[in-house]
């Protein structure tokens, strides 16, 4: 039986991530888009950069150099 590459359990059938290639099972990805839950946390929250921004600006404010 072929092994999901995220929970690291035997499954029946298994998928490829079109992103990153992972393969996994139904359990772990969303099969009609095609991705993995690593992928598909990763893409989700690519949508929202404004909270990375304040932190970083925050960062270089409070860094003299």
């Amino acid at each position: 039986m072929p092994v999901c590459e995220i929970c690291g359990m035997e499954a029946v059938a298994v998928y490829e991530c079109s992103r990153c290639g992972a393969q996994f099972c139904n359990e772990c990805g969303d099969i009609k888009r095609k991705l993995c839950y690593d992928c598909l946390e990763w893409k989700e929250s690519d949508g929202d950069d404004s909270e990375d921004l304040d932190d970083k600006e925050d960062w270089d404010n409070d860094n003299p150099n």
